[in-house]
């Protein structure tokens, strides 16, 4: 029999059920008898569902009282690995919902207000079939049953996203019947909210931002703009862009990205976007990384504005590792070199090749001689390493070093030799702690110093 002949029996069947209700009859044996079966077989030849059926490999479903709903929904999933989640209770249908269906199905009992317990044994089935289509089947059971299904369907879409929710809906309830009108019944896949809703994508990237993964935070956000329609989170994608070429050292993308940040702020319709309330921040960025740029063309280290900004930016990034050491020690000795070669341009210095007159030669060889007691005699190199350009600011009494004691300048005479001695520049030994947090303190002073307000870490949201 095909569809369209079952699908006239089932009207023909549910007009007498009406009349029956009307006549004040008990319309639940017809119910059973004759218009049940017709559903059933119509369901078994072309399920109802909307947008159409596409058969899964698994599903899953919550056992309640109304086996019906259950069977339905099984014959609506076309799948052939069945896991039914019963309670106590519900055991009783179990032999059923195998024979109406025609499928082989597996019993997991559950306690029916054990969400947790629910929650863990819909990931564990997941797990065994990662990579399947599975469909998960809220329609019966309890609230807590199916409230432990949806949580875990819902949220595991992340994980699996092969994993699609559905349900079977309908389009007349009859309260005298107690149950859907006959034939209006159809599955429905359901769409998960918070993708809908770009929550949880919204969650993620304000999290990945406020742990430094600019990256992964654009492209939350931007997903988020996606899903919700709403044009300002993609502004936020452009800034976490921003901070990521920053953090890269893609001077010129950043400042790019800020740009167009800025230019999308100047719209009408993001005039009120919250990034408005720290746009003078963002326009300090956007002047900062151009004296960056300017600096590396120019390659003049007397620029004060260039270095400033360039050294705050080493040093986000010495805090932005902290948790890796050797890669914090990197940026903390650099942005000190670059302090010490711009006071040192700033006296007269000439970095490429210094040529101290005979009186700043004797005061350096004291100075050193001074930080370093043990050592023999004291050579003066070609060129100035950061020991060398400390003592050589030190000699000529440099205002940014006169608060500097001699226990002070011998805890960084030892500091700043060991750089050349760490196994990512020079030597064979791992940089310590102690040794790297004195370089940063003091780069910080003479970042302060230089009088430059120049703030390279992110803005908060």
């Amino acid at each position: 029999m095909g569809a369209e002949s079952l699908r006239n029996r089932l009207e023909e069947a549910r007009n007498a059920l009406y009349a029956k209700l009307d006549r004040g009859e008990d319309p639940t044996p017809f119910y059973n008898e004759a218009v049940w079966p017709l559903l059933l077989a119509l369901w078994r030849e072309d399920p109802p569902v909307r947008p159409r059926f596409q058969p899964y490999e698994v599903s899953i479903h919550t056992v309640g009282t109304s086996p019906e709903a259950t069977i339905l929904a099984i014959l609506g999933t076309g799948a052939e690995r069945v896991y039914l989640l019963h309670t106590e209770e519900s055991q009783r249908y179990l032999e059923r919902i195998q024979r109406e269906t025609g499928r082989e199905a597996y019993p997991i009992r559950v306690d029916k207000s054990d969400v947790a317990l629910i929650y863990k044994t819909v990931a564990e089935l997941l797990g065994r079939h990662r990579g399947a289509r599975v469909a998960l089947d809220l329609t019966s059971g309890t609230k807590a049953m199916t409230s432990g299904l949806a949580a875990a369907a819902f949220f595991l879409q992340r994980i699996h996203p092969e994993v699609q929710v559905v349900y079977v809906d309908n389009e007349g309830y009859d309260p005298r019947l107690r149950r859907p009108i006959p034939g209006t019944e159809y599955l429905v896949r359901l769409p998960n909210p918070h993708e809908v809703l770009g929550d949880v994508d919204e969650h993620l990237a304000r999290s990945f931002y406020r742990e430094g993964e600019f990256k992964k935070a654009s492209a939350y956000f931007y997903e988020t703009a996606k899903k919700t329609g709403q044009e300002g989170f993609r502004l936020y994608g452009l800034l976490a862009n921003a901070y990521q070429a920053w953090k890269d050292l893609d001077f010129q993308g950043a400042r790019k990205a800020l740009e167009s940040l800025l230019r999308d702020l100047d719209r009408d319709a993001h005039l009120n976007h919250p990034l408005n309330a720290r746009r003078k921040d963002l326009e300090a960025q956007q002047k900062g990384l151009s004296a960056i740029l300017a600096l590396l063309e120019k390659k003049d280290l007397s620029d004060k504005e260039g270095v400033a900004w360039l050294a705050a930016t080493l040093l986000a990034g010495y805090e932005g590792a902290k948790g890796h050491l050797p890669l914090a020690a990197l940026y903390a000795y650099r942005a000190l070199e670059l302090l010490l070669q711009h006071l040192a341009a700033g006296m007269g210095l000439d970095l490429e090749a210094p040529r101290p007159t005979p009186e700043e030669e004797e005061a350096l060889k004291a100075t050193l001689k001074a930080l370093l007691p043990t050592e023999g005699e004291i050579r003066i190199p070609e060129r100035f390493g950061l020991l060398h350009l400390l003592a050589y600011l030190k000699a000529k009494d440099h205002p940014a070093f006169r608060h500097l004691d001699s226990k002070r300048l011998q805890g960084l005479q030892g500091a700043l030799r060991a750089r050349n001695k760490a196994l990512l520049i020079h030597g064979l030994e791992g940089p310590k702690e102690g040794d790297v947090d004195q370089v940063a303190r003091l780069a910080r002073e003479l970042l302060k110093g230089l009088g430059v307000e120049a703030k390279a870490e992110p803005i908060p949201l």
